[in-house]
């Protein structure tokens, strides 16, 4: 029987992204404490260089919930961590970053167009 893994993409304060990879056993001791559109302090976890097939943003490291991982929400949010985050792209450039990788038959980093912006013009 396989475990089940969560994968969670954290917003940093120092502006960027962090993939967070939790086992199922750890994720049952966080999941009733953790919603989505909230802050929260986590403490008490493990990084380790951020390489495999999926690696869904370009961060160099992942943190690794462990037993011990504390997370405590943040009650009154100063707005000091974005809600959202994006990393943009030229179209133009898509396809050499998508060619980096060191194996196309297993990236590294995941790629996803969402919407091509035609005719653009400042207000």
């Amino acid at each position: 029987m396989f475990a089940s893994i969560y994968n969670v993409i954290c917003l940093f304060i120092h502006d960027y992204n962090v993939h967070a990879f939790i086992y199922s056993e750890n994720w049952k001791l966080h999941a009733n404490n953790i919603d989505e559109g909230y802050v929260y302090v986590i403490s008490n976890f493990y990084t380790k260089e951020a390489t495999g097939s999926l690696k869904p943003v370009s961060s160099p490291m992942l943190i690794n919930f462990s037993p011990s991982t504390s997370v405590e929400k943040v009650e009154e949010d100063d707005f000091m961590i974005p809600y959202h985050k994006f990393e943009f792209v030229d179209l133009s450039d898509l396809f050499i970053v998508a060619s980096n990788h060191a194996n196309v038959d297993f990236p590294e980093f995941s790629t996803d167009v969402i919407g091509v912006i035609e005719d653009f013009e400042y207000l």
